[in-house]
């Protein structure tokens, strides 16, 4: 879509935001509706199910749109980390792509694995998050981790293959829990409805079947 095709998408959604935030009334009732959106998200991705124990350590985690995945990050603090992220108060990335078009996330509690063992008895946890967060930003290549703004207003490509960060530095040395978080990532990218259930250590979140449970404004 070309930029002049885009324009009148862009200016009906700021009629849409002006129209839900009309009135100090309208406004307050549209704050309310997302953050209870972002708070069952949240509970979603991190609280205790019938089948899944909370989430409370480290994790990683992607964020797909309907047309492929945006972002991948890591987290030492996911209980905390992963309820913020639908909200954007300390993650920037919900400001740009709302949590309401969000088509799929995805959640790894990687320090549950059986695989995370021999990790763990040579690095620390953080390391090991950056790790694994490094490679598989490596290999699927999330459109928001390839590029960074600039202090100009614009935007610098960034080549993850040439990092030399604490994360690319120790991602050599998780191969045996990279192999399984790759292959549990891949399973939880496609699941749909009905598929056979996944491993506790995993979780694959449609933020749209969400929509429309809050209280209508």
């Amino acid at each position: 879509m070309a930029a002049d095709d885009r324009q009148p998408a862009f200016e009906q959604w700021l009629r849409g935001l002006n129209a839900l935030t009309a009135s100090a009334d309208a406004a307050r009732q549209w704050r309310e509706r997302r953050y209870e959106f972002a708070y069952r998200l949240g509970e979603k991705l991190v609280g205790q199910t019938a089948t899944h124990p909370a989430v409370v350590g480290s994790a990683v985690y992607g964020i797909w749109l309907r047309w492929g995945l945006l972002y991948v990050g890591q987290t030492n603090e996911a209980s905390r980390r992963l309820r913020d992220l639908p909200v954007g108060e300390s993650h920037h990335l919900a400001n740009t792509f709302p949590p309401e078009i969000w088509d799929r996330v995805v959640v790894i509690d990687w320090p549950s694995l059986t695989e995370a063992e021999a990790a763990l008895a040579q690095l620390d946890q953080a390391t090991i998050g950056l790790a694994i967060e490094h490679r598989l930003q490596v290999r699927v290549q999330p459109l928001a981790n390839a590029s960074r703004r600039t202090k100009g207003g614009g935007w610098r490509d960034i080549d993850r293959n040439k990092s030399r960060s604490r994360g690319a530095r120790a991602a050599e040395a998780i191969g045996e829990l990279a192999h399984e978080v790759d292959r549990l990532w891949d399973i939880a990218a496609v699941r749909e409805p009905g598929s056979e259930p996944l491993p506790a250590a995993v979780r694959s979140v449609r933020p749209g079947d969400l929509l429309g449970h809050e209280h209508a404004v």
